[in-house]
């Protein structure tokens, strides 16, 4: 998966682009950048590939996660670890649901 996939991706799931808050596009950057370096860093340690399916996914999961606080029942390791990685991510921003309600 390109940097350029990733990022188109992301983009859908905001929808129109040039609606989106300083925040929203700060909060979908962050998201970016930690996909991209978890892609990079488990293609290199373990031969995996991160497909777009695997980032829809994820994106799928995460505004049910982050309301609930929840993971999703799953025992698909790649696309659980990518969410929590963003999870992580999020945190360090304060409250993500302000960013993503």
């Amino acid at each position: 998966m390109e940097k350029n996939d990733i990022e188109k991706l992301f983009l859908s799931v905001a929808g129109d682009a040039g609606l989106a808050t300083d925040e929203v596009r700060r909060v979908f950057s962050l998201l970016i950048k930690s996909t991209l370096k978890y892609r990079d860093d488990i293609l290199a340690s373990r031969g995996i590939t991160v497909t777009v399916e695997d980032v829809r996914v994820a994106l799928d999961w995460l505004v049910p996660a982050l309301s609930s606080g929840k993971l999703p029942h799953t025992d698909d390791k790649l696309r659980l670890d990518l969410l929590k990685i963003w999870m992580d991510e999020l945190k360090l921003l304060g409250n993500p649901k302000a960013y993503l309600t």
